[in-house]
Order: structure tokens, then sequence, then C-alpha cells
């Protein structure tokens, strides 16, 4: 027996036969689209949080430069420069500074200071390296008694703070203009 196609596509069942595929392709169609706008939101929902991340990274304030200089001896001469403005205004004096060359890593040689003063100077001088700009990172802060406090002068106790941090030494331009920090 043989089915004559155009017979079977006559009448009735013909009719059901042409709608079952029609709507089986209209299903498909309409899976299809609804896949394509699942996958949308989810690279919309991704796109959302990589901005709300990029805006959350530039809102953050820059992160300060690094204490640097084209050769040792502008180092140094930038750290006492630093050390001077950050000690103003606090009861701190400078007693010594010095470089000292790493030949482990000639480009971050080791910077030292020993100051006097009291406390709350000391430590504020400290915050203020550790958060200001030029940014120093202390490496090693020894903090010990001075002089004890005297309550018949009412001179208050005077600590002395040792620190090293490292600098870093950048090649100068081939113009010899230092420019900005890198």
């Amino acid at each position: 027996m043989t089915i004559d196609l155009p017979d079977l596509l006559r009448g009735r069942t013909g009719a059901l036969l042409i709608l079952a595929v029609a709507a089986l392709g209209g299903f498909g169609l309409l899976g299809q689209a609804a896949g394509d706008v699942a996958e949308t939101r989810g690279q919309i929902a991704e796109a959302r949080a990589l901005l709300s991340r990029t805006r959350a990274a530039a809102s953050r304030p820059p992160l300060p430069a690094p204490l640097w200089a084209t050769d040792d001896a502008a180092l140094l001469a930038a750290f006492r420069t630093r050390l001077d403005g950050v000690m103003a205004g606090r009861a701190v004096l400078l007693d010594a500074s010095g470089l000292e060359p790493d030949p482990a890593r000639p480009n971050a040689p080791r910077l030292s200071a020993t100051l006097r003063g009291t406390a709350e100077g000391l430590h504020g001088l400290l915050l203020a390296l550790e958060t200001q700009s030029p940014l120093a990172v202390v490496e090693t802060a020894r903090l010990g008694p001075a002089r004890a406090a005297d309550a018949e002068t009412g001179w208050p106790t005077v600590m002395q703070l040792s620190l090293s941090l490292r600098g870093a030494l950048v090649p100068a331009p081939a113009g010899g203009d230092p420019g900005t920090a890198p």
C-alpha cells in the first residue's frame, strides 16, 4: 500500500497534520527566542555587574605615588624633604637620616631615619608617611623612651623612633627631565 501525499493532505486529517507541523515549528521558534532572551538577560546582568565594579574602582581615590628619585643623593634629599613636611606641626625632631644600598634590590635602597618626639607626634608622623603622598611603606620601626617625663618641670616623655623604609630609583629619561612619578 502506498500513501499518496496529495490525498493525505486533503481534508480534515491533512489540515490537522499541517496545523500540527506549523504549531511544532512555531513552538520551536518561540523556544529559541525565549532562550535568546534568557541569554541576553544573563549578558545584561554581567554587563551591569562589570559597570558597577568599574564605577566603584573609578570612585576610589588614586593610590599615592611612591617615594622615588633618579639617583641616591636625590632620593635621600626627597626622603629628608618628605620627613620635614610630615614633621611640620608635630613635636618631632630629626636626629639622623641615611640611605643604604641593597645589592639584592638595587632599584629599592633602604632609607633610614632616627627621630625624637612625643608619642603623639611620632604616631602622627608614621601615619602620615604611610597614608599621604608620596607613599612610604615602613619596613621596620623601633620605638623606645629617650627621656622619661619630669613632673617638676612639666616635660613630657620623649620617645625615640628608628625606622627604615624603601625608596625607588627610577632611571632618568634621555632628556634629563625626571618628569612625573611612574
